[in-house]
């Protein structure tokens, strides 16, 4: 875990923080002393905590973004754990979500985090393996699974992230999270940013993605980078 002081932690842009990694950056980054603002949808709820504001509105609206940045009250870190949904975990199950919902929320966050009132001071937003270089690097099942069933939509969306980010011109961390698997927090490995040291089926805990991203936030160790995360 970072050594940064509470005195001079970075605020936190949260998006997401109701799925089932947010949820789990929201507890943390509250324990580690940051001031979060937590932007949810309408139809989302939050409990009341110290040290927590809530923006509700849409993260594919650069307004809600802006509205949910001028909560904040110094530098402030965007994360944004946001992810394609299907009805279940089964890779054929139907999608719940729209085909480029995360990177047209990518586009909004961009376009909110690049207007010079706000100290925005780096993007991290969760992919996973499989995005841009590290496709390559998946075994051959994973490749086929991506290709042929409904987690191509999950892919090109990320994909489409990958690119929109890197052009933003703003510091960014794309951790790449191997299959998530359990809950415990565990090591976090980098496999590489394109997982050139991956297994044949690593698997890393939604808990250790989470302590991740928080160590990013205060860290430059990963800054521009779009490290395979495993345990």
């Amino acid at each position: 875990m970072s050594t940064t002081t509470s005195a001079t932690l970075p605020d936190i842009l949260l998006i997401g923080a109701t799925g089932r990694t947010g949820r789990l950056v929201l507890e943390s980054a509250l324990k580690r002393g940051h001031k979060v603002v937590a932007l949810i949808r309408e139809s989302s709820s939050l409990s009341p905590q110290t040290n927590l504001k809530i923006a509700k509105g849409s993260p594919l609206e650069p307004a809600a973004i802006t509205t949910a940045l001028a909560l904040t009250t110094g530098p402030v870190i965007i994360i944004s754990t946001l992810g394609q949904t299907r009805t279940s975990g089964n890779p054929f199950a139907a999608t719940t979500s729209p085909p480029l919902f995360m990177s047209h929320s990518a586009s909004a966050v961009v376009q909110a985090a690049t207007a010079p009132k706000f100290r925005v001071q780096k993007l991290i937003l969760m992919s996973m393996f499989g995005t841009g270089s590290s496709f390559a690097n998946l075994n051959c099942l994973m490749q086929a699974t991506m290709r042929y069933s409904n987690m191509k939509q999950s892919l090109d969306d990320q994909n489409a992230v990958d690119e929109i980010v890197k052009q933003s011109g703003l510091t960014f961390v794309m951790p790449r999270p191997a299959m998530l698997k359990g809950e415990t927090a565990l090591p976090v490995k980098s496999l590489g940013d394109a997982g050139e040291k991956a297994g044949f089926m690593p698997s890393v805990s939604a808990q250790s993605c989470a302590e991740f991203m928080l160590d990013a936030a205060t860290s430059a160790e990963w800054d521009g980078k779009t490290p395979v995360l495993s345990n």
